[in-house]
């Protein structure tokens, strides 16, 4: 059954899809408003720790990827919005799907664009700047950025609609 904080879920996953896909970005006014939305909807209903605690599981997951340059801050505030709407135990399995999602593609993609061979310079980088050491600027490698809005929503909906992941 699809109830309206699931309604509202799946809409906003849809439009961030295909917004990223066409301009590689995920506009604030999306996400924000799916996280005020989901808290409204649960604090309606006496269940605003729901939303919460959604919220609050994708930032704990999310906001650390996003610090490493593994996904870019829309991506993580995509997944906060369905997290205050879908709940936390539904982050954990939008996550396990996005993981098993990401991978793939995301090898694919870099094949496609032929910068695999830099995947090793970007993740010596990464663990330098996570150790704290100092890269000069000319150092850094160039980032392969893939638009992961349409694999969170797929990942979303995967979620919502299938018992693979049910951890908890």
């Amino acid at each position: 059954m699809i109830t309206p904080p699931l309604a509202v879920a799946l809409a906003g996953l849809c439009t961030g899809a295909a917004i990223d896909a066409f301009n590689g970005r995920l506009p604030n006014w999306l996400t924000f408003s799916m996280t005020a939305v989901g808290i409204a909807i649960h604090a309606s209903s006496g269940q605003i720790s729901f939303a919460l605690l959604g919220v609050g599981l994708a930032l704990l997951i999310h906001f650390p990827l996003f610090a490493l340059n593994v996904v870019r801050a829309g991506d993580a505030k995509l997944v906060m919005g369905a997290g205050a709407l879908i709940g936390w135990h539904e982050v954990i399995d939008l996550t396990a799907w996005y993981a098993c999602i990401y991978l793939p593609v995301g090898f694919a993609f870099l094949i496609a664009k032929r910068r695999l061979g830099n995947l090793a310079s970007v993740a010596r980088h990464q663990v330098r700047q996570a150790r704290g050491i100092v890269v000069p600027q000319q150092d850094k490698p160039e980032l392969t950025m893939l638009r992961t809005g349409p694999i969170i929503a797929l990942a979303g909906i995967m979620a919502v609609f299938t018992d693979w992941f049910h951890f908890v």
